[in-house]
Formats: structure tokens, sequence, C-alpha cells
């Protein structure tokens, strides 16, 4: 068992002999140590680095220590023993307890030491089983299915998951983030990441220890989640105090969250089902890119009337996409390349073009990953957050009720054909279905696989 972990530490992360049984057992035994711990043991490498004292064995013995002595070492009873008998239990094996002559016989060019780091491990068992300590068995997949429904992804053959905390679209309070902090270090590794989509993911999770780390955020406010075949939580780029920002990014962002990601929370789909929200065409949280995407927009309204046809228009030079040009005196605007960001308005010193019109562009039908796909745009440019947040409703509805199990909304969408979806969103059809495609039983085992 200790031995397949490892494997993992010696041969995959390339940790030294010491650090590859320290931090094996550690794993199979679910001692929650810190990854850092290990440090402590690194010196025992390669036999304190002069070929003395057998570093897997310094290793072995450093875990017997952490399970068998409460207090003190020399107060604990039948350490000393234990440390003898796997001392010699490993000497009778391999001929020695020092590396210097260990390793001649057993070092090979491809994966150096570590047919002496599994007998080591192999050893170390032994000497825990006789003291009456077993490494845990393997968790089974319903027991990783259950917990990976509540936010926690297994590390990869381990006993150990990273659990998601989620966020107001990447928002947090400094309280709230005091709290991660203290339950990482309590209950994890005391390693914490942001995931793509501003998530906070707290490291290292021993499988035991998932319930009183849930139950420690909870003290906060705070949850796991967004994993498995359903709405996932909303991310949203700064837009609402961005100079370039044209929407309330995260007002709106809050609101969908609201919605969808907690409303519909218990809605089983074919597959993940992403949203982003930009504030302007930058389109820094790649909206184009999730399955539902919202951009900022700021079409502009130009009064040809007063245009006086300069020169050098200020418009035409401040256009960042060259989709203002003057042509036969005056200013004409490209409809098919403006992309509304908004910052030709107020730039004419004639005031030709002194207004703009807020509202949202929506993408649907984005993706990433191994097969990206680029969404595509709804030919109607809604004007209110009420309109978007009734296009996603009936896009997650339409999604559920005629997509595929399996399959992201985008193969739905080519499937079906993009003018069909898009006149199923612009119309009334979806949501006086709602109570019946949300009732039906479908998408039992979603696609999902993270």
């Amino acid at each position: 068992m200790i031995r397949d972990y490892a494997k993992k530490y010696y041969g995959e992360q390339n940790r030294n002999c010491a650090e590859s049984v320290f931090l094996a057992a550690n794993e199979a035994l679910g001692l929650g140590l810190r990854e850092e711990d290990a440090k402590l043991i690194a010196g025992f490498g390669g036999g304190l680095g002069c070929g003395s004292l057998c570093g897997a064995l310094a290793g072995a013995v450093a875990i017997l220590g952490r399970v068998m002595v409460g207090d003190k070492a020399h107060t604990a009873a039948g350490f000393k023993d234990a440390c003898a008998a796997l001392k010699k239990d490993f000497e009778t094996r391999l001929g020695s307890i020092l590396c210097a002559e260990i390793k001649p016989n057993n070092f090979k060019e491809k994966d150096r030491c570590l047919s002496t780091v599994l007998l080591a491990s192999d050893v170390l068992e032994d000497a825990l089983r006789a003291a009456g300590v077993q490494p845990e068995e393997p968790l089974s997949a319903d027991e990783i299915k259950r917990v990976k429904g509540l936010g926690f992804l297994q590390q990869r053959g381990t006993r150990r998951f990273n659990g998601r905390v989620i966020t107001r679209n990447g928002k947090i309070t400094a309280l709230e983030m005091q709290r991660i902090a203290e339950a990482a270090q309590k209950f994890g590794t005391g390693e914490i990441a942001m995931t793509t989509r501003m998530t906070v993911e707290v490291q290292g999770i021993p499988y035991e220890n998932i319930e009183s780390f849930r139950a420690y955020l909870a003290g906060a406010g705070l949850e796991t989640g967004g994993t498995g075949s359903k709405v996932r939580p909303v991310v949203s780029c700064k837009g609402t105090t961005c100079q370039y920002g044209l929407c309330d990014t995260y007002d709106l962002s809050r609101k969908l969250h609201d919605l969808f990601y907690q409303g519909y929370r218990d809605v089983k789909l074919p597959h993940k089902f992403k949203i982003a929200v930009g504030g302007c065409p930058n389109n820094c949280v790649k909206p184009d890119l999730n399955d539902f995407g919202v951009i900022g927009q700021r079409v502009p309204v130009l009064d040809v009337e007063t245009c006086k046809g300069c020169k050098k228009c200020a418009v035409e030079l401040g256009c960042p996409i060259g989709a203002a040009k003057v042509s036969d005196g005056k200013l004409v605007i490209d409809p098919a390349v403006c992309n509304h960001c908004g910052r030709c308005v107020g730039k004419c010193a004639f005031h030709a073009l002194e207004q703009g019109t807020y509202g949202y562009k929506v993408y649907i039908g984005g993706r990433w990953g191994k097969n990206v796909a680029q969404g595509r745009t709804l030919h109607q440019i809604f004007t209110s957050e009420a309109e978007v947040i009734e296009v996603l409703e009936k896009t997650i509805l339409l999604f559920r009720d005629q997509g595929n199990t399996g399959e992201r909304l985008a193969e739905t969408i080519d499937r079906l054909g993009f003018e069909n979806v898009e006149a199923q969103l612009l119309g009334d059809s979806l949501l006086k279905r709602k109570a019946e495609i949300l009732g039906a039983e479908k998408h039992l085992v979603g696609g999902a696989t993270c």
C-alpha cells in the first residue's frame, strides 16, 4: 500500500528517498502532515548526502515515531523495540543500512534507487502492522463520487482532495479569506490555489477531514461546490470599477449566480454549463469561450447631419479597430466591424457622436479545452438585465430539454442548428414549458468529469 504512494513521490515528483517514504506513508496512513514537513527529513536523502544511513530507512523511522510516540520517545511503549526490528528487517533484506553499500547493487540508471524506496516502504508497513497500525484502504468509486459532488477533486491515487470554495465571482472579504487560510492549515496542507474560474481551491485535504473542513467554512457563511453536470459558479471581470466597463458586472454576475448557480443547483444537465460576464469587448474573462457569455456594449448613435467630415476626424483616429471612417465627407461606422466598445462616444469636437446606447451582447455555445469552440452571438443587442436573465434561463432550459447526455451546449447547437436555437431563445415556448422541462427525469448521470 505505502509503496504505491512511494512510486508517485519518488518516480513522478522526483523526491529523494527519505522524502518519498515519509510522504508516501503520511498519505497512506492519513497522518495529516503537511507536504512542507518533508523538509525535516530531506537532509537524510542519499545517506545524509554522503552515503551513510540510507535515507529511505530514515524516512521509515521518522514515520514510525510519528505513529507510535505520544509525548516523548523514551516513554513510548514498544517504540525502541519497533525501531530495532525495522532496522533489522531492512538490513536483512538488503545486507546493510548504509547507502554506500546498498547503492552499488540496487541503483538503476532509469529508476535510480526506486527498488530500495519500495522495499523500505514494505518494511515500514510490516513494522506498522506489527505495532497494530494499518494503512488505510484506497477509497471506493462511490466515496470519490460523493465528495466530488461537494466540490472535492481527488489528488490522483491518494486519499487527499482539493476542495473548491465558492466565491462571489472572485470576490471574498478579508475575514472570509482569513477563514479559508485557517481551514487550509487545520484540514489541508496549508496551500491554496485560485482556479481559472475564480474559486479558491484548498489543497491536500484528507478524505477524513472533508466534513470538518466544510463545517469550519460554514461558520463564516462559505460553502464548497462548483463541480458536476450543472450550472457552474459565474465569473466576471472587474467592469464595475474598470475604466472601460460598460455595465455593472458585479451586480449582474451576482444576480446570475443567485438565480442560476444557487437557484438551479439541483437541476441536472447534459454536461457542465459555464457563464461569464465581461464589462466590455476587451474580453478579459473570455465570455465567448463560455456556454453563455455576456459582454457590455455601448452602441454609438451618430448624428450624421452634425458631422463636418473633418479631414482629421477624432473619431476615426480614436477607433481602436478601424470601424469608423470618413467617406464622401461624412463619418461612417461599419456595423459589421464595430464591436460597440463605446470608445468613440464624445470624441467628436462638433458633438456628432455624443450618445451611445448601453446594452449587452450575448454569446452561446463557447467552450475551451481539448475541443475549443468560439461562441456565436445572438443577433439582438439586449438593453436590460432582465432580458439577459430571461435569455439565459431559456438557454439552460433548452440545453436540459434538447441536449444529449454527455454533450456540451456547443454540440447541441451544432446538432440542432444555430438558427433553430436562436429562434427558440428569442421566443416564448421554452419558458412556457419550464415546469415540464425541469420536472423531466433526464441526465441522471451527466457528462462532466470534474
